[in-house]
């Protein structure tokens, strides 16, 4: 029995169905070689299943999930605004032991610290030198309750804004943190003598950075939260205020002409009293002589008149 014809549209599928299917088959291959060799190089590189390259194979494996392990800790948002603050002030005061004392007792109230002191000078108007450490907050109150000790002679406050420093320096410590503990985490990972010591290298080198970061962040912390404040204390009485010139006018010239008669008399009182000592030895010398002559004159006879003609 025949076999029917087959029919065109049949024909035309069946001659492409072969190139098709070899293409299918090519495709599939390429991506399971893919696969495997994605598969066969993140096992390499994990340095758990397969042998880590020597020298610094291993340290650029670690430094690469360093950084990626920085990036995503780094925190840099600020709470606030940092300043550093610091402050002069001179004061004269009466007693000053006893304002030395509340100076001190005002400081350690307000939460702070007196971190130096220094005395001296001539007697009557001995200095005492303070240098207190007070909180932030209380700043401002404990800078107008030592300057009412006495009479204030000179203030100088100076502000700093370090913010950005602090961020800065809070984001690199976060990140040298993180760089510090994957070294840390892939020593155990290391298989031959060089990646043992090139990754204790990277480790020692890593504690010297984040050492220095945190002493700055320290010295930062500090500033911002204790405010300098040097004070001198001086002793002795208030100083008056200089009174404002009056205006000229009658009451103003008489004032004027009274100050000149005053200072006149005060020049011819001195003047006297610088020649009266010189008189006093000329008069003991002139007064004999002058009584001398007048007598000589009176003992002389007189000239007879002459009679007319």
């Amino acid at each position: 029995m025949r076999s029917p014809t087959p029919s065109p549209s049949r024909a035309r599928t069946r001659r492409w169905a072969a190139p098709a299917l070899a293409l299918t088959l090519l495709l599939g291959a390429a991506a399971c070689s893919g696969g495997g060799a994605d598969s066969s190089g993140s096992s390499g590189s994990s340095g758990s299943s397969g042998q880590p390259a020597a020298g610094g194979g291993a340290v650029a494996a670690a430094q690469s999930d360093a950084q990626a392990e920085g990036a995503t800790g780094t925190d840099g948002a600020a709470q606030g605004r940092a300043v550093v603050s610091t402050a002069t002030l001179a004061v004269r005061v009466r007693d000053l032991p006893a304002a030395v004392e509340a100076a001190t007792t005002r400081t350690v109230g307000a939460g702070g610290i007196v971190a130096a002191s220094r005395s001296g000078g001539p007697e009557g108007s001995e200095t005492t030198h303070l240098t207190l450490r007070v909180p932030s907050p209380a700043y401002p109150d404990v800078l107008d309750d030592l300057a009412a000790l006495g009479q204030e002679t000179d203030r100088t406050t100076t502000s700093a804004d370090v913010t950005a420093e602090v961020a800065d320096v809070g984001s690199r410590v976060t990140s040298a943190q993180a760089v510090l503990e994957t070294f840390r985490s892939r020593l155990p990972q290391a298989t031959t003598v060089p990646d043992i010591l090139a990754i204790e290298g990277e480790i020692a080198r890593r504690e010297a950075d984040l050492e220095a970061l945190q002493a700055r962040q320290r010295v930062l912390a500090d500033q911002t939260a204790l405010a300098t404040v040097d004070v001198d204390l001086t002793r002795g009485a208030p100083l008056t205020a200089v009174a404002a010139p009056a205006e000229p006018g009658f009451l103003g010239g008489l004032s004027a002409g009274w100050h000149a008669l005053g200072a006149a008399v005060r020049v011819a009182a001195l003047v006297v009293g610088a020649v009266l000592p010189f008189a006093v030895p000329l008069a003991l010398v002139a007064v004999p002589l002058w009584w001398l002559a007048r007598r000589r004159r009176a003992r002389t006879p007189q000239d007879p008149v002459r009679a007319t003609p």
